[in-house]
This record gives C-alpha cells, sequence and structure tokens, in this order.
C-alpha cells in the first residue's frame, strides 16, 4: 500500500495506481541526469530546446517536482532523444479493470465517507 501523504491525496489503493503518492515525477529525475552528463551550460540547453533558462535550471537542479510533457518532449528534442511510449507487456484488462473499479470505488466511499465527518475536500 502507498504511503499516506498530506493534503488531499490520502495514498489509498485507487490513487496508488497513478503516482500522486510519489514526491516528484520520475521523469524530473530521468532528465536530470540526462543533463548531469550532458555537460553542458543550462543557457545552451535552453537555447537549443527553447525553453526558458529558469526552467531547465530547475530541472537540472531538482527543484522541479512536475514538468509538463511539453517540457520533457522539448528537452529531448533538442538533446536529440527519442521520447516515445513503450509498454513491457500488454495488461491483462479482464483482470485489471474490475479491480481498479473496486479501488476507486473504495476509495470514493472513503472520501464520502470523510466529508460526512466534517472534512472538506
Amino acid at each position: 500500500m502507498a504511503k499516506t501523504a498530506m493534503g488531499h491525496n490520502t495514498g489509498r489503493l485507487w490513487m496508488s495506481r497513478v503516482y500522486n503518492d510519489l514526491d516528484r515525477d520520475p521523469e524530473c529525475d530521468r532528465f536530470m541526469s540526462i543533463l548531469a552528463k550532458e555537460k553542458q551550460k543550462y543557457s545552451d540547453v535552453a537555447a537549443l530546446t527553447g525553453l526558458a533558462v529558469t526552467t531547465v535550471t530547475n530541472l537540472a537542479e531538482g527543484k522541479t517536482r512536475y514538468a509538463r510533457h511539453s517540457t520533457f518532449a522539448k528537452l529531448a528534442a533538442g538533446l536529440n532523444f527519442k521520447y516515445t511510449l513503450q509498454r513491457d507487456e500488454k495488461p491483462d484488462y479482464e483482470i485489471e479493470i474490475p479491480k481498479a473499479r473496486q479501488e476507486r470505488k473504495t476509495y470514493y466511499d472513503y472520501l464520502k465517507k470523510k466529508r460526512s465527518n466534517g472534512h472538506k475536500k
């Protein structure tokens, strides 16, 4: 089970199907290591990619927690990387969909109960 976090995300099962319970997007770490290996000035990388210097700097120094997909796509294209989606293996939808629906229902029931006890969204 995912760790419990402060705020609206309580780390319930259904929410762990996405990575909202992580401190930062794993892609940020991936691009942070790419930028470190490139050993170029952040201003030069920004010029190559069409991004702001502060965007590149914050990503490279680990200050960015969640970046837009377009930021990753621009960085990849500007540094001549191919940025694609790859599937490891196809999920068994007949098993996964009912399980995900039940987890979502459990999570929504939890939120409904939490709100009825005087807590807001």
